[in-house]
């Protein structure tokens, strides 16, 4: 029997675990009687998330003018469901960090991602979302699936790859002719195991199709142009050289058009090279494009 999605998402699950203080923190945020306290304390209990918190609270994305030294301050700069999305994204790249893979270089797998998180971040300035950490997320995730097909399904991406490279078509398109459904598909199904927000779910499904998306239709076209800016920007998660396509609905959704993607680059390249040092350990980085 086929694969589906879904069961491609459960298998990586058991294999991509998400780390205790993840679930926890998440669980606090959707409880309304929680305080700043029970997520200060859960917080501490992990020295490396400490530090990553203090670390992006000092940086750009903020723009604090003061030395933020103290948990309690950054967890109210950031707030609640800020804390819980750069906890997600810290959780998801440590998830993946122990899994092999052929297919791919993860440091340029990751470095496209968050080239895509910070563009988005721009983006959302400009589109007036609200949430930018949460639009960072959905950026920083929008391949997921990827991931999840390389490891559960090597010898079916392996087809895709050579199929993309030699017809030189999107891979999304590839993997719906190989495998019947793409990357983006498994990773809403993994998403939403992972109970992750639903306007990131959303967004990462229709990452290449925003004009099919009924809900959270701006989140989605900023994620698609995110990832094909990323992409004219030379910073690809795989060795693919296939062609940048931009659906016109982005455009259309977002009111934006492509006269802002030279602006959107120069002002996201400072919190970008923040990202890199914030998120992806210096170790990794030797073989990042």
């Amino acid at each position: 029997m086929s694969l589906k999605p879904l069961d491609v998402a459960q298998q990586v699950k058991q294999l991509a675990t998400l780390p205790e203080v993840c679930i926890k923190i998440n669980s606090l945020a959707e409880d309304s009687n929680a305080s700043t306290r029970d997520i200060k304390a859960v917080i501490e209990t992990d020295a490396v998330l400490t530090s990553k918190i203090l670390q992006v609270a000092n940086s750009s994305f903020y723009g604090n003018a003061a030395k933020v030294d103290d948990l309690n301050r950054a967890i109210m700069l950031i707030g609640t469901q800020g804390l819980r999305d750069i906890t997600w994204a810290t959780s998801a790249i440590s998830s993946f960090a122990s899994l092999s893979n052929k297919f791919v270089d993860m440091p340029t797998f990751w470095k496209h991602s968050l080239y895509s998180a910070t563009v988005a971040r721009t983006l959302a300035s400009k589109c007036r979302i609200i949430h930018k950490d949460r639009i960072f997320l959905s950026g920083l995730l929008h391949d997921i699936g990827h991931l999840a097909l390389y490891q559960v399904m090597p010898e079916e991406m392996e087809v895709v790859f050579s199929r993309a490279e030699d017809q030189q078509e999107p891979i999304q398109v590839s993997e719906k002719a190989v495998i019947g459904f793409t990357h983006a598909a498994v990773g809403f199904a993994l998403l939403k195991l992972w109970k992750v927000p639903d306007s990131v779910c959303r967004a990462v499904a229709f990452h290449h199709v925003p004009g099919k998306a009924e809900e959270y239709r701006l989140e989605s076209a900023v994620i698609h142009l995110s990832d094909e800016i990323a992409k004219l920007s030379g910073v690809r998660g795989n060795h693919l050289d296939t062609p940048v396509k931009i659906d016109p609905n982005a455009w259309k959704i977002t009111g934006l058009t492509e006269k802002i993607i030279d602006s959107v680059v120069q002002v996201s390249e400072q919190q970008y090279s923040e990202a890199i040092s914030l998120y992806l350990k210096a170790e990794n980085m030797n073989n990042a494009a």
